[in-house]
């Protein structure tokens, strides 16, 4: 048996909206939760204060695919650029892409900032003391005589105690993103596959299908 090309053993033409957001839903809480995942790494753009775009890589946190949370969170320092970008305009657009499966979703909608809130404790709670070093540091972007780690060099090899990592605990912000729209790309030597689904603000499905 020759191997499939992208993962994909279905004709383009013989699946249905449905079945391919069972797939993305799928490997959206995959990515969420192994760190292995080619989801748990995506690409977020924002907008930045000069008005071109602003791209970095981030980890996936959570998923929520059930109105009314149907969204995606990442984790980040409150005085990362990316924080006064997203207060100024909340618009941004995640990017992720399955390299076994050659599939891309590029997923729209509008983020907000939890800093003193229970989501935000929540997360909190559940960061990993190896993980909070990166909020005991100073703010990301600053520009620096020589190159720095990020956080305190006495924690260079090691991780802080729960009580130093508390201290981090005024630094960290959740980053909230409703999912608003969904486009799917699969990739298939066949033929390509492009679906759209769109939620209104009463939360109901809107699906489409675009040309590749």
């Amino acid at each position: 048996m020759k191997e499939n090309p992208s993962g994909n053993s279905k004709n383009t033409s013989s699946i249905s909206h449905g079945e391919i957001l069972k797939k993305i839903w799928k490997h959206l809480e995959a990515g969420a939760t192994k760190r292995n995942h080619p989801f748990h790494t995506p690409v977020v753009g924002t907008i930045s204060e000069d008005g071109t775009p602003s791209m970095r890589v981030v980890v996936l946190r959570r998923v929520w695919r059930k109105n009314p949370h149907r969204g995606l969170i990442f984790h980040t320092h409150v005085g990362a650029p990316k924080v006064s970008e997203i207060r100024k305009n909340p618009y941004i657009c995640w990017v992720f892409y399955h390299p076994q499966e050659r599939f891309q979703l590029r997923i729209k909608g509008k983020a907000s900032i939890h800093t003193d809130d229970d989501l935000a404790e929540q997360q909190w709670q559940a960061t990993k003391l190896l993980s909070r070093r990166c909020y005991l540091g100073e703010a990301p972007s600053k520009l620096s005589e020589k190159p720095v780690p990020g956080f305190p060099d006495y924690l260079i090899d090691r991780e802080p105690t729960l009580e130093e990592s508390e201290i981090g605990r005024k630094n960290f912000a959740v980053v909230f993103s409703t999912i608003d729209s969904i486009d799917c790309l699969e990739l298939h030597i066949h033929g390509h596959r492009r679906s759209l689904f769109i939620w209104n603000e009463k939360g109901e499905l809107e699906t489409k299908w675009l040309t590749p």
